[in-house]
């Protein structure tokens, strides 16, 4: 993929929105659960309240860190931006270098500068496989054993989606 004009835009995947539609779905159920059950006279209704709260705290976080969390890749530098709104950019020449780490085989790549962390992608990403050959053409990603398996197993994910 060249990146002449047009940027490749990495963003979380399918992944997180089920799960973020999945925690939609119990917290209404919890709603709903909690305003049948009737209060008894011993109680107040703080522990529902306080119960709502939380789960309304948790789901806004988990929506507003799948609506924020976007990193670009252009010709010139890597932009980041994070919830919370935590921006950065990075030029290709800052960057040190990108290995894959085996975790689950989720074969995250985890980039640095300067011998720094700056960035770990997981495949589930959307842009993963974009992200992962322009590393491997720039030459900055590391090639050993778990960098085979990560282009392996984006070639089967690749064959998974055509079948």
């Amino acid at each position: 993929m060249k990146l002449n004009d047009s940027k490749i835009v990495i963003r979380p995947g399918k992944r997180y929105l089920i799960a973020l539609f999945v925690y939609i779905y119990v917290a209404v159920i919890m709603l709903w659960s909690l305003v049948k059950v009737p209060l008894s006279e011993d109680t107040n209704g703080a522990p529902r309240v306080m119960l709502l709260i939380i789960a309304s705290i948790l789901g806004i976080y988990f929506l507003l860190f799948i609506l924020f969390t976007k990193i670009e890749l252009s010709n010139k530098k890597i932009s980041i931006k994070q919830l919370p709104l935590k921006r950065s950019e990075y030029l290709w020449s800052e960057i040190s270098h990108a290995k894959i780490t085996d975790e689950s085989f989720a074969y995250p790549c985890v980039i640095y500068a300067g011998g720094r962390r700056i960035l770990k992608i997981p495949r589930t990403y959307f842009g993963y496989e974009q992200l992962f050959y322009e590393l491997d053409k720039r030459n900055i990603i590391r090639k050993d054993d778990l960098y085979v398996a990560a282009k392996s197993a984006l070639k089967i994910d690749k064959e998974g989606l055509k079948q």
